[in-house]
């Protein structure tokens, strides 16, 4: 019985044996440590990576940051300067404009009072004596002077009764304007029913009468001569050509 219990044991069907190494508490407590330690500074690694990522770099933010300011700065500055520039030639253009819209007040009205002038010393000048030989109604003087626009034309008219009238003259005026445009001759004649605004008026005066108007003619055409005429009751009683 024995033997078939120690056969039976070298048999391959004998219970296996495990054999372990028993280590030391002190080296297994060391070992686990190394592991946590291990541990420990790879979740530190991981956390100043994620950190790393999570916060920019400072120092370098600081950096860009005090360049921003410096160019900031010199884009102020230089804007301020452009400003003042802008200014001062604002200032320059204002007064530029101002002296230039007085020299042009100046002018117009220097030209206005040389027209005034004019038309005084010719309506003096028409206040001197008829001739011995005129009768009634007497065209003292006519004058034709281009105005701003030199399609337009003003003409001035001073009509007199000679002697010592008892009466006041009534009658019309009407004046031929011969022009030469491009080789053809044409005649404008005032009053037109076209442009009744041009004139002339009526005559009814006394002593004297000046007359004013102004008209326009085509562009390119030349004014030759002005027929003036006086009428009354149908009849002509003065008639003068002026010759441009």
């Amino acid at each position: 019985m024995k033997l078939k219990l120690w056969l039976r044991n070298l048999s391959v069907n004998s219970p296996r044996v495990a054999v372990r190494t028993q280590l030391p508490w002190a080296l297994r407590a060391g070992v686990l440590l190394v592991a946590v330690l291990i541990a420990a500074a790879g979740m530190a690694a991981v956390y100043r990576y994620a950190r790393d990522i999570a916060q920019p770099d400072t120092g370098r933010i600081l950096v860009e940051l005090e360049e921003a300011r410096s160019q900031l700065q010199r884009l102020t500055a230089d804007r301020d300067r452009v400003a003042a520039e802008a200014v001062q030639i604002e200032n320059q253009l204002r007064v530029e404009r101002a002296t230039r819209e007085g020299i042009a007040v100046q002018m117009k009205a220097l030209e206005e009072d040389n027209a005034r002038l004019r038309a005084d010393l010719a309506f003096f000048e028409s206040l001197l004596p008829a001739p011995a030989a005129a009768r009634g109604v007497v065209i003292r003087s006519f004058q034709l002077q281009p105005e701003t626009d030199e399609a337009t034309l003003r003409y001035r008219l001073l009509v007199q009764q000679s002697g010592r009238p008892d009466r006041d003259f009534v009658g019309t005026v009407v004046l031929k304007v011969s022009l030469q445009q491009e080789g053809r001759s044409t005649v404008l004649q005032l009053p037109d029913a076209a442009h009744p605004a041009a004139g002339p008026a009526p005559l009814s005066f006394r002593h004297y009468q000046r007359v004013e108007g102004s008209f326009s003619v085509p562009v390119g055409a030349v004014v030759r001569s002005v027929q003036v005429t006086i009428s009354s009751g149908g009849e002509t009683r003065a008639q003068q050509t002026y010759s441009m």
